[in-house]
């Protein structure tokens, strides 16, 4: 039998390898999809995707896209989650409050970048407060104490609280007001500077990037100023032509005793008209 030549041998060889990788597949794109929308907010939200065929190469980049229209592309915003395939959940920030936008999941091998399918939300908006008026209570001729409750932020951050009040109804921040912080919940406000039998109109306020809110409209009227409470001391010291006396002051009548004295007449119940 004769010896085949070495040349041929490998000639042989050099040709099968030619063949065998002739015949492996080039890479394609990954295949993969978006996954639904979920936790959305004023400027943010959660999404993913999930990634089912790596398309014959590595998967060496993967995340979310993006943008204000449709089919947003790795040009536009994007976030990067790692690589390979599988699913995976990509967290979106930096939104734009009550703004519609489209997703797509993207995964990248080394035949290009492939995108998921197109989903679309609208972030949510920010909405005024909503508030209520506390009662008012310790009122006094000039002061009374009111305050709120401010139970929804509107998904804005409250930047001005207190209360407002007239002497008309529904009052608003361009009257008479106080300044009582910022944030939600209960807060306390001193309201000074009002007049004696008056009657108020008070409500709560709450301020946010939408604007300000009212709360509940509560009436209330100062207290009155009364004469003074006093009694008459014995008369002491009496001489021909002079004698003593005096008083006890129990009760200003809430207001400042501004003269004080005694009068006297010849005839009964002397008024200060005939002093």
């Amino acid at each position: 039998m004769k010896k085949i030549p070495l040349l041929l041998v490998l000639i042989c060889i050099l040709t099968g390898i030619a063949v065998i990788d002739s015949c492996k597949k080039e890479p394609v794109l990954p295949t993969l999809t978006t996954s639904d929308v979920t936790n959305v907010t004023i400027n943010s939200v959660t999404s993913g995707g999930s990634i089912t065929k790596d398309g014959g190469a590595a998967v060496t980049a993967r995340g979310v896209c993006w943008a204000t229209v449709a089919n947003p592309t790795i040009t536009d915003s994007f976030t990067s989650d790692s690589k390979g395939t599988g699913s995976f959940t990509s967290a979106i920030t930096g939104l734009t409050p009550n703004t519609l936008y489209h997703i797509r999941a993207y995964a990248t091998n080394s035949a290009g970048t492939a995108y998921g399918n197109d989903v679309s939300f609208t972030t949510t908006p920010i909405v005024v407060p909503t508030l209520t008026t506390t009662i008012v209570s310790s009122i006094t001729l000039t002061t009374a104490v009111s305050g709120g409750i401010i139970t929804s932020d509107g998904n804005g951050a409250i930047t001005a609280r207190g209360v407002c009040w007239a002497t008309t109804s529904t009052p608003t921040i361009t009257n008479s007001l106080t300044t009582d912080s910022t944030g939600t919940g209960s807060f306390t406000s001193n309201l000074t500077g009002l007049l004696p039998a008056t009657t108020y109109y008070v409500r709560a306020y709450a301020t946010n990037s939408a604007g300000t809110a009212y709360g509940n409209e509560i009436t209330f009227t100062t207290t009155s100023v009364l004469v003074p409470t006093l009694t008459t001391t014995a008369v002491t010291s009496i001489t021909t032509t002079s004698a003593a006396s005096g008083g006890i002051i129990t009760d200003d009548g809430g207001g400042a005793v501004t003269a004080r004295g005694v009068c006297w007449a010849t005839t009964a119940n002397p008024t200060i008209d005939q002093f």
